[in-house]
């Protein structure tokens, strides 16, 4: 039987501690919110992981397009552009230009 409906977000710190082992996670899970539940939150967290070491390869390869002195400002632009789209497409490329608006605002750039 599931258990009646509670906020995923309100029980996450409850039960996914960040060293917790990802078996320990989906138990906790399944105990907090169902298993069809917990397999989606599963899912979602193979998502986020994936979507992650995408944004972390691009940022790798952009900070070598960024050091390159050689290149000038219209130069750096068609790079990035070019960077963006092999790793991203349709609206993730509006996403990455967001996370790097926002990356440069927080470093003052």
């Amino acid at each position: 039987m599931r258990p009646p409906h509670r906020s995923w977000r309100a029980t996450q710190p409850r039960c996914a501690p960040p060293a917790a082992h990802p078996k320990e996670v989906q138990a906790l899970r399944e105990r907090e919110v169902g298993g069809e539940a917990a397999a989606r939150l599963a899912e979602l967290d193979q998502r986020r992981a994936a979507w992650q070491a995408r944004v972390d390869a691009y940022r790798h390869e952009r900070l070598a397009i960024d050091a390159d002195a050689a290149l000038d400002a219209a130069e750096r632009d068609a790079a990035l552009e070019d960077l963006r789209a092999r790793h991203f497409s349709g609206t993730e490329l509006a996403r990455i230009r967001a996370l790097d608006r926002m990356q440069q605002a927080s470093a003052g750039q």
